[in-house]
């Protein structure tokens, strides 16, 4: 179906990126072959680093002309494969198209390059008095584009929602090869948002971002943290529950749980906190002290009543830095302690999540693969680990029926198969199991007429 990376496109991808910045060798292109999706591994044929806009046209011609495969790539951070080459072809790495082009404080606007990392916007918007709300666990790692590709979320979703909310401009290329732009560093858009937002989750499959907008926000003077280790990790969601319906306004709401607690701390080397209890933490953020203070005093009262051994807060930078060091490594402790054979981020109505953490134990006892559970209790989004069950491996097959009961569980419940992570490789099956027919048609008819060949990122959410 697609044409090889022979000597011929070879040479034309060198005049296009310089030699530099084309890889062919086996041991260079072993950084693009993976992401952080367990088992999931697909060599490219070539992997090119684009420095300008003028080169993704050019490779999209090219490919558009000799039909092979192109794939889009940010920190390869995702946990569903959507940056792996499964059919072959081109990955274009976007770490060397990585400027801040403006942080415009009237505006209150960052117009960035697609390879910029989160946690480097955030930096740089702090240093002017300002806030990007989307602080995924990889913020450190992942790039923006990736974020707009995946519609990404994270833990003050909340509060502040997701990327969706911030992207306000984009300049992409489509797989035709068409370069096209819309919004800007406006809040309100009647006119072509539409397109924007078509274009967030569509994870690489429709077009290439080239530069991006961002909204940004006032950064809230005053933060405080609390912990609240519970006995029963079903008290946790019940006291969210709790909270919200005292019209109380976190910024984070999350659960970890007890298993998750110990392997960071085996990871990390540090002693943490209540790591035998689960824990509830959460965030608040405001330009008036006095009101963090009333909303930390009314949040404890409902914390006492609902049986947390005890409340912890957490109001300077450095108690919060340890307690954000735990929550972002999560995932690589999982992985490096217990063995993640699959991690998944369902999505329930928030009042549903105590019925999902119930199912969940009860998948994990069936199939005998432990569970390490956290997730966002304010928007319904449960992380799901489950792990080896010794250090021999795992079956296949078995995982994927342990897989579908997850996934039917969290249909069942009202909610979908992925709140943050997208579908990728690893969720297309059942992608295509629990949506919507009508809705996966017109997909198909919008995937037709933004890329006719199919030659971006091919293999992913649907064929």
């Amino acid at each position: 179906m697609y044409k090889a990376i022979n000597s011929k496109i070879k040479k034309s991808l060198a005049d296009i990126f310089g030699k530099e910045h084309l890889f062919t060798e086996k041991n260079d292109l072993e950084a693009y072959a993976k992401d952080e999706t367990p088992g999931a591994y697909h060599l490219p044929e070539a992997a090119v680093r684009p420095t300008q806009q003028k080169q993704v046209d050019e490779l999209l011609k090219l490919a558009n002309s000799e039909k092979f495969p192109v794939i889009p790539r940010g920190g390869g951070t995702g946990l569903s494969g959507g940056a792996l080459a499964v059919h072959g072809g081109v990955v274009v790495s976007f770490e060397l198209m990585n400027r801040i082009i403006d942080i415009d404080r009237d505006n209150r606007m960052a117009v960035i390059e697609p390879g910029v990392i989160n946690g480097i916007l955030q930096q740089a918007a702090e240093k002017t008095g300002l806030f990007y709300p989307v602080n995924p666990a990889s913020m450190d790692s992942c790039t923006l584009a990736g974020n707009v590709a995946e519609a990404t979320g994270g833990a003050n979703t909340v509060r502040f929602g997701t990327t969706r909310n911030y992207v306000t401009g984009m300049k992409a290329v489509s797989g035709a090869g068409t370069r096209w732009s819309a919004g800007g560093k406006i809040f309100k858009n009647s006119t072509d948002q539409a397109l924007i937002q078509l274009m967030c989750g569509s994870e690489g499959t429709l077009g290439i971002f080239t530069e991006l907008t961002f909204r940004l926000v006032s950064k809230p003077l005053y933060s405080t943290w609390i912990i609240a280790p519970f006995r029963h990790i079903y008290d946790i969601p019940d006291a969210a529950l709790k909270i919200f319906r005292e019209n109380i306004n976190p910024t984070m709401v999350e659960l970890m749980d007890s298993a998750t607690l110990s392997v960071c701390s085996k990871h990390l080397g540090k002693d943490v906190q209540y790591k035998n209890y689960h824990q509830l933490l959460i965030r608040f953020d405001s330009n008036d002290r006095i009101q963090i203070m009333d909303e930390c005093e009314k949040v404890g009262k409902i914390l006492q009543v609902m049986k947390s051994v005890d409340t912890l807060v957490a109001d300077t930078r450095v108690q919060q830095d340890r307690i954000w060091e735990i929550r972002s490594n999560i995932h690589e402790s999982i992985v490096a302690e217990a063995g993640s054979v699959c991690e998944e981020d369902v999505v329930v109505p928030a009042a549903a999540v105590r019925t999902l953490i119930e199912r969940a134990y009860a998948i994990s006892d069936k199939f005998g693969y432990p569970v390490m559970m956290f997730g966002h209790l304010g928007d319904g989004n449960m992380h799901l680990n489950f792990t080896k069950k010794n250090k021999d491996g795992s079956d296949l097959e078995e995982i994927e029926n342990m897989r579908a009961e997850v996934f039917l569980t969290a249909v069942s419940l009202g909610g979908k198969i992925s709140g943050e992570h997208g579908i990728g490789i690893s969720k297309k099956l059942y992608f295509n199991k629990h949506v919507d027919p009508g809705y996966i048609s017109f997909l198909k008819k919008i995937k037709r007429e933004f890329d006719p060949s199919n030659i971006l990122n091919p293999g992913k959410i649907i064929d």
